[in-house]
C-alpha cells in the first residue's frame, strides 16, 4: 500500500528540517529560515506546518525549540532558534530509523 501524497509531504518536510538542522549541527537555525528551506522544496507548505512539525519533532527529542516559559510570550514564533540533538543527528543522519519519518 502506497502512501498517499500529503503523507509524503509530511515526511518530506520533516526530513528537510532535520537535514537542515544537521548541517549547522550543533547550532541552531531561526524558525524563519527553516521555514524558507522547506518552501524551497514545498511551496504551498504555510508557517503553521512548520509549527506542527517542529513541535511533533521536540516531542519526539528530535529538536530543541527555545520556547522557554515568559521568553516565548514576547518572541514571536519565527524568530526563535531551534537546535537539533544527538537523537535528532541519528535520525538525520540515518545512523538510527523512525519508520515515522522514512519516505
Amino acid at each position: 500500500m502506497s502512501q498517499s501524497k500529503e503523507s509524503y509531504l509530511i515526511k518530506q518536510a520533516r526530513r528537510i528540517i532535520l537535514e537542515s538542522l544537521n548541517i549547522t549541527y550543533p547550532h541552531p537555525l531561526l524558525v524563519r529560515n527553516l521555514f524558507h528551506t522547506v518552501i524551497t522544496v514545498n511551496p504551498v507548505y504555510v508557517d503553521d506546518m512548520l509549527q506542527k512539525d517542529l513541535y511533533y519533532l521536540k516531542d519526539k527529542g528530535y529538536v530543541l525549540i527555545n520556547d522557554r516559559v515568559g521568553f516565548s510570550d514576547i518572541l514571536p514564533f519565527e524568530k526563535r532558534l531551534v537546535r537539533l540533538t544527538a537523537p535528532g543527528k541519528e535520525i538525520a543522519e540515518r545512523t538510527m530509523t523512525d519508520p515515522a519519518l522514512e519516505i
